[in-house]
């Protein structure tokens, strides 16, 4: 190598700060600005991840199909594959590369969903950038930043921070080939529908709508060729969907996993266990409880149920994790329509709100409705309100009427009256604190008007931003709400932190005990079965799936295991399942934990061991 070969031109030096410079179509703090919330939105997600407690289910998986390509392929729940998860594995599969590269440590699991989420932050000012502004696209990065749902999701190992991130990369497509008229952009845009389906299923068909309907009214094209566009574009969101599923489905069942949650079928796995059946208010409640580590069943604590639905979103824990800015965004998308009527039509503008007014308004509806929401499921309602706040708040800076003015002042009050209201469980000096500062705020942004923008987003970020802090101090995870109850902290922190301690030690003593058995541990349902594949990789079939009732391994199955002394310990929980019956008639039970609903069964030959030599 030739000494010129290594001198740093000025040319190359320019062109390394030139990533910290904003572009010539921006004000020169935007890109800084941008990079420093992306960093710190970073630093939240990734503070203090290596001692999450995961979510265990998925964490097994991610686990078991980083062993081999059979098990990442076919989605294998355990390590001999002989079920799969109840999902599809469009996460999961990103999940198993960084534990085959680093390990099956927690933030292997972890560290994926963090840079997913630092993606989504840059891409959320790009979208909305292009459609409203950088003074908008900032606003929008700092209000998704500061959405406690989100900041938990990201710190976690829950599938839906990639699902955000696919439908923001469709939604860019989307306005892309608007802008550019060139139509292979909308055809990328079905491209990550179609990814997003691999992720969370039904959910990202939420957005084929949406951007069909915005190009067909806002595409400059003929009629025709618009029609034939959206055509191609369902068509590749639509095949992207279902290959995966179709291709696993025409693989003989003896070379595959059973298949979780759907009697041994994808397409009833995703379409009636993952979505029909999502709206039966029963469901969820008593599946896959966390019934280990002396725990009792605590998994009510975690979901959002029937009996008041205004809790899934505005209220209780959906209100604290993701309901914050939700009526706020609900104004501005009013104010911006009634803007937009009175404006020349703009091409823009008009996509723009039929995506974000779309997104949230579908999205509300959906979890207002259905049974029983997980908290986490709100972050998907925080892309399109940052985006509606980011835009309203521009628009709001460049009005002169002063009825809107004084709306928006009112509309901001509002905010921090209902979050100081939804941060009843914090201590009263946060509370009272943070609602004095925020209203202090308000004051300011009508006396001196020069910094009035700045003041009331403050105000209005106040309540959740504390929300979200005390979720990064107090440790928690995606599964955790913030200032949440005993109960649930008892189900995402200290039994999960036993099973994972536990698990190791129960199973060194089920191989010292039977080291001839395959299988020193079965049991009954996934979420038993976690903690022992994600801490020591062993082959423990959950032979009941998630929810106990699927039937990867019959009766049958367990006999002839049983029979040939490839069985050791049998964990199950209460249930009238054929299978469970079978292992407490002829598997010995073993003395209960009073504090535990797990029963175990020995249903092996122990080993026979000398008794230990004695000296006096």
């Amino acid at each position: 190598m030739t000494t010129a070969a290594i001198v740093v031109s000025p040319s190359d030096a320019g062109f390394r700060w030139q990533f910290w410079r904003s572009p010539g179509d921006q004000p020169g703090w935007a890109r800084p600005v941008l990079l420093l919330v992306a960093a710190l939105a970073g630093v939240s997600y990734a503070w203090g991840m290596a001692g999450q407690e995961p979510q265990i289910y998925y964490a097994a998986a991610a686990r078991s199909m980083a062993m081999n390509w059979h098990n990442f392929l076919f989605a294998a729940f355990d390590p001999d594959a002989v079920i799969s998860v109840d999902k599809l594995p469009g996460a999961l599969w990103v999940q198993a590369v960084s534990v085959h590269v680093f390990g099956p440590h927690v933030w292997a699991l972890v560290l994926p969903q963090v840079v997913e989420g630092v993606l989504t932050v840059l891409l959320l000012f790009r979208v909305v950038h292009r459609t409203a502004g950088p003074v908008a696209g900032v606003v929008a990065v700092v209000v998704l930043a500061c959405t406690p749902v989100v900041v938990s999701l990201d710190r976690g190992n829950i599938p839906d921070t990639l699902l955000i991130l696919l439908l923001l990369l469709a939604v860019d497509r989307t306005f892309t080939a608007i802008e550019s008229g060139r139509t292979r952009n909308l055809w990328l845009a079905g491209l990550f529908v179609g990814l997003a389906f691999q992720v969370k299923m039904v959910q990202a068909w939420v957005a084929i709508p949406l951007l069909a309907l915005a190009y067909l009214i806002v595409a400059t094209s003929s009629v025709r060729r618009r029609l034939a566009d959206v055509a191609v574009f369902g068509v590749v969101a639509l095949v992207v969907s279902l290959s995966w599923m179709t291709i696993v489905s025409l693989i003989p069942a003896n070379r595959r996993p059973y298949v979780d949650g759907g009697g041994d079928s994808l397409f009833e796995q995703v379409f009636r266990y993952n979505a029909l059946s999502r709206a039966d208010s029963g469901f969820g409640v008593g599946a896959g409880s966390f019934e280990v580590g002396g725990q009792q069943n605590y998994r009510s604590q975690l979901v959002l149920g029937p009996e008041n639905r205004l809790d899934h979103v505005f209220t209780g824990g959906g209100g604290r994790s993701g309901g914050w800015l939700v009526p706020l965004a609900l104004i501005a998308l009013i104010a911006l329509v009634v803007l937009a009527r009175h404006r020349t039509r703009n091409l823009r503008v008009v996509a723009a709100l039929i995506i974000w007014g779309g997104w949230l308004l579908i999205h509300l509806a959906v979890f207002l409705v259905v049974g029983t929401v997980n908290p986490y499921y709100l972050a998907a309602l925080a892309p399109p309100v940052a985006a509606l706040i980011g835009w309203g708040a521009v628009e709001f800076a460049k009005a002169e009427s002063v009825w809107i003015r004084r709306c928006g002042v009112l509309a901001v009050v509002a905010t921090v009256l209902y979050g100081g209201w939804l941060l009843a469980p914090a201590s009263p000096v946060v509370r009272w604190t943070t609602v004095a500062v925020a209203l202090v705020l308000c004051v300011v942004a009508v006396v001196v008007r020069r910094y009035s923008i700045a003041a009331l987003l403050i105000a209005a970020l106040a309540a959740p931003a504390v929300a979200a802090a005390s979720l990064i101090v107090d440790g928690y995870g995606a599964l955790d709400m913030p200032f949440e109850p005993d109960a649930s902290r008892r189900v995402t922190h200290d039994a999960v932190a036993s099973a994972l301690d536990s698990g190791p030690k129960l199973m060194t003593l089920a191989h010292n005990m039977f080291p001839s058995a395959h299988y020193p541990i079965v049991t009954y349902t996934g979420i038993l079965a976690a903690p022992f594949i994600f801490t020591t990789g062993a082959p423990v079939p959950a032979f009941g799936g998630f929810t106990g009732s699927a039937q990867a391994l019959t009766t049958a199955d367990l006999a002839r295991l049983t029979a040939q002394g490839q069985i050791g310990f049998a964990l199950v929980t209460p249930s009238d399942d054929a299978r469970v019956r079978w292992i407490q008639q002829y598997c010995k039970a073993l003395p209960p934990d009073k504090n535990d609903s797990v029963r175990a069964y020995l249903c092996g030959p122990v080993r026979q061991t000398k008794p230990p030599v004695t000296h006096r």
